[in-house]
């Protein structure tokens, strides 16, 4: 036994240690423990606060076998058995109520089977709708799962009854049996047509799900923590011996092995093409004309030479990497704060899509909270550990876990106690308590970088003397652009404060990002924030795109403009120009004159060629505008600095355009079949709920439901139209009502109205009734918008967030920034804020100029404030929890630091 813990010891000593082998190995440990420890704080947030894993109970029927015989009489619509359920506990997951069909085939899309939970007033609290392809599951498994997954008073009476369709081709049976044979307290009357029989009951069983206590979650915590430790010890141990052996064969060419690996892999893949073009080409199993079978080929084989280049270019995982000058320590730490910052910035902009698809303001509410959260997490990792973890901290960290115990506490807090959110009253004890825990995170995490910023910037630099009043004035006087940037910038947040009214985002807008003054002024560090900023952006979209792909199939028919993760078109084509905007900015920052423009820059190429899928889908016709304006200024931008020829300049554009053209339909094909096999819509509840056009849980992966190549080009090209084809009318409709609807126009009227196909909704864009009058009209109604924003302009700016039409219905947004502003705090900050955003064009322009030859990623903050600038022509974009709001508030403020201690840019 001591031998074994002398050899652990001697195993974490070797990976942990500044030896010499860690100083070889410093990425490759800290790589693994990142994979470990994300792993194991998933499962820690799943357990505690977001108690997905909770306490089963279950309470099971005694006397029926799925197996066995049924005795019950077929049931048609005729019958009407409404069952008495009296619940054992204070939370009804799942009732599993059993019965059999025999489907008929032939018949099976004209069946369907409800499922109805009533309360005790005899209001339906809960509804299931069965389908042919869930019916034929219900077959397969004897019973029908209902999960109502809600709140209920224990011992209340409450009925569940089931009805099937009037004209039944199937034959249903609900097995029933005596009351005290299924030994069930839930089971009270059953009423059979009206009749009361308090023998026999309808044969279910229930289970029930309660919160872990705090012993419960403490277990696991121990447990997860304790695997995820012997894993990496696993690991260790593993790479030690690895290490070892190669030490003890020097013969033994790795390099070598790492080539048969990438080799494998390749085959391997390869393989599944070949397997994926028979099922899906061959076989025709997704459906589809010539075109369809044509654009999955392609996208089948070009994803595969993607593959291919990345395990070519794939980097030597194991052949030690070259020493670094760092300590071993020093760099792991670098290495784990940089992928924090960067997850920590994928996350909150997964936040912001959040808050722009919300359909209620209480997703609002939680969003920008987290939005605070990891901005706060994100700015504390441009610190070094040892100075944000000291004991004035561990105190503050103490402190607020006390604080939110109580504050969370429904006896001490009375919006808990009251349940004074909107919703219904199971769901607004939850809504309150998830605020309450976000209001507790937001004050614990900003709380903690406000006092590490006092401790190592205010107080460090007051005992030091080193804020050196003379040193601004010297810079303000050398840099005349950057004193007239901080001159506008500080009237404009000014004028904002003054008419703000009950507008509370402003200060968000303003006083989070004051903390980007106190981060290292060094461009080393700016290069390294930025880095992490554009990669946690791209993060952002992987998560995004990962959604899209399990859960949002793309629609033929009234949803043909594909929106993604979000209810609008007009919020994707947003969110997608500004991850245009990074992913472009870092291939040509990176790009400069590499001859090898594809193998050198290939991953940022597939990300660029990603997005653009993606925007190509959306058919957008704002994000198709900046995005073309995107890739023209920088490319200008970067052939002035590099001093491009013609000659080079059309090589780029041409392997650019190439790339996004022949990856296209590789995202196309994704998002045709990725869906489509997962077989989980999600449906959001402010769009179309019509299974007649739209793709529901069970439709085939053959469905017509689903967008086509021919049907993608004709309205993709019909976009461009003003004058709707014949035979198109039907889209013209949905033309209407998918231009520019948005629904995070504000805190007071996001999300609360919603159109439908021959209505009008002048809050959201009247574009209905501006079709009706001019079907010239390309900007879909905007431009009298435009009229009634500019002529409704004040010095003193208004309260609500647009004026009234001439029915006397207000606008939700200008749909555009400059306009809104204007019109929200006012003409004076109108013109300042319009001659903030030249300064910040201007600024961005000379900060790539000066340092970007040495840190390319400095390109970033020029291209994300194009891509504001001009999505606020269109759209209503200033605002922090607006994607491209929070990049270009954040880009303004980075780009204007001050030296306040003596930290120059140089």
């Amino acid at each position: 036994m001591d031998r074994f813990f002398h050899y652990i010891n001697g195993v974490i000593r070797y990976a942990c240690s500044n030896n010499e082998y860690t100083k070889i190995h410093a990425k490759r440990n800290a790589v693994i423990q990142i994979v470990i420890a994300t792993v194991a704080f998933i499962m820690l947030m799943r357990v505690f606060p977001a108690q997905i894993i909770q306490n089963h109970a279950f309470s099971r029927q005694k006397a029926y076998n799925i197996a066995g015989d049924i005795s019950s009489d077929v049931f048609t619509h005729e019958e009407k058995k409404l069952q008495t359920v009296c619940f054992t506990d204070s939370h009804i997951y799942q009732i599993k109520l059993y019965m059999q069909c025999v489907v008929n085939d032939e018949a099976v899309s004209e069946e369907n089977i409800l499922f109805r939970l009533y309360n005790a007033e005899f209001s339906c609290i809960y509804e299931l709708e069965a389908d042919n392809n869930k019916i034929k599951k219900i077959a397969q498994d004897g019973y029908l799962a209902a999960v109502p997954d809600m709140d209920v008073e224990p011992g209340a009476p409450y009925y569940y009854e089931i009805l099937v369709s009037e004209e039944c081709k199937n034959e249903y049976r609900l097995p029933m049996a005596q009351k005290q044979v299924l030994a069930q307290p839930e089971n009270g009357t059953l009423f059979i047509n009206g009749i009361i029989n308090d023998e026999v009951c309808l044969i279910a069983d229930f289970e029930y799900t309660s919160p872990l206590n705090l012993f419960d979650i403490v277990l696991r915590y121990v447990l997860i923590i304790a695997v995820a430790f012997a894993i990496w010890l696993l690991c260790m141990i593993v790479i030690r011996i690895w290490d070892e052996y190669l030490s003890q064969n020097p013969n033994i060419d790795v390099e070598r092995l790492g080539n048969y690996l990438r080799i494998g892999v390749a085959a391997a893949s390869a393989i599944a093409a070949v397997m994926l073009f028979v099922y899906a080409v061959v076989l025709n199993k997704f459906g589809g004309e010539l075109w369809d079978r044509l654009f999955f080929t392609v996208g089948i084989i070009v994803f595969e030479m993607w593959l291919i280049v990345a395990l070519w270019r794939m980097t030597r995982v194991i052949r030690p990497a070259k020493r670094s000058t760092l300590p071993p320590s020093t760099r792991m730490c670098l290495i784990w704060r940089n992928y924090i910052q960067t997850v920590s910035f994928g996350l909150l902009f997964y936040a912001l899509c959040q808050y722009v698809n919300a359909d209620r303001n209480f997703y609002h509410y939680t969003n920008t909270r987290w939005m605070l959260i990891f901005f706060a997490i994100a700015l504390l990792m441009n610190y070094n550990e040892k100075r944000f973890i000291n004991k004035i901290n561990a105190i503050w960290l103490i402190l607020a876990a006390v604080g939110s115990a109580l504050y969370c506490n429904a006896g001490i807090n009375p919006s808990i106690r009251d349940n004074i959110i909107y919703g219904n009253p199971a769901r607004a004890g939850e809504d309150a308590l998830l605020l309450a825990r976000l209001d507790c995170g937001v004050v614990a995490a900003w709380g903690l970088l406000i006092l590490t910023i006092i401790v190592n910037d205010i107080l460090k630099a007051v005992r030091e003397k080193s804020v050196n009043l003379d040193i601004i004035q010297e810079k303000f006087m050398e840099d005349v652009q950057r004193a007239a940037f901080i001159v506008l910038l500080a009237a404009f947040s000014l004028l904002m404060f003054i008419y703000r009214f009950e507008k509370t985002w402003v200060f968000t807008a303003t006083l989070p990002f004051a903390a980007i003054f106190f981060i290292n002024g060094r461009l080393s560090a700016k290069g390294k924030f930025l880095k992490n900023f554009t990669n946690g952006i791209l993060l952002s979209f992987a998560l995004t795109t990962l959604f899209c792909l399990m859960h949002r199939p793309h629609h033929y028919w009234m949803l043909y403009r594909y929106g993604g993760m979000f209810h609008t078109v007009a919020c994707t084509g947003m969110y997608l120009a500004v991850v245009f905007g990074a992913a472009f900015a870092k291939l040509y920052g990176k790009l400069k004159l590499r001859r090898n423009m594809i193998l050198f820059c290939y991953a940022e190429y597939f990300v660029v060629a990603c997005v653009m899928g993606f925007i190509l889908l959306t058919m957008s016709r704002t994000a198709f505008l900046t995005t073309a304006v995107t890739v023209f200024t920088v490319v200008l931008l970067t052939a002035c600095v590099y001093h491009k020829k013609i000659k080079r300049i059309v090589a780029e554009l041409c392997v650019f355009a190439a790339v996004c053209l022949m990856s296209f339909p590789m995202v196309f094909t994704a998002v045709r079949m990725v869906p489509a096999v997962v077989n989980d819509p999600v449906r959001y509840d402010i769009e179309f709920q019509d299974r007649s056009f739209m793709i529901y849980e069970g439709d085939p992966i053959d469905s017509d439901k689903y967008m086509t190549v021919r049907r993608f080009f004709a309205t993709l090209f019909g976009r461009f139209q003003t004058q709707p084809d014949e035979g198109e009318t039907a889209d013209a409709g949905l033309d209407v009502l998918e231009a520019g609807e948005v629904a995070y126009a504000s805190e007071g009227f996001a999300g609360l109205e919603m159109r439908t196909a021959g209505s009008e909704s002048p809050a959201q864009d009247a574009d209905s009734e501006d079709e009706k009058e001019d079907e010239n009209d390309i900007s879909n109604g905007r431009f009298e918008i435009f009229c009634y924003y500019f002529f409704s302009i004040e010095v003193n700016g208004h309260p609500r967030m647009g004026p009234e039409n001439a029915k006397g219905e207000e606008f939700a947004h200008a749909h555009n920034s400059y306009l809104q502003i204007a019109y929200n705090f006012g003409m004076i900050a109108g013109v300042i804020f319009l001659f903030l955003c030249l300064a910040t064009f201007l600024r961005s322009i000379q900060f790539y100029v000066e340092y970007g030859r040495k840190y390319n990623i400095l390109l970033v903050p020029f291209a994300l404030v194009i891509v504001f600038e001009f999505v606020s022509l269109t759209e209503w974009a200033f605002h922090p929890c607006i994607p491209a709001g929070f990049c270009f508030i954040l880009m303004e403020v980075f780009m204007i630091k001050l030296p306040v201690f003596g930290i120059t840019d140089e």
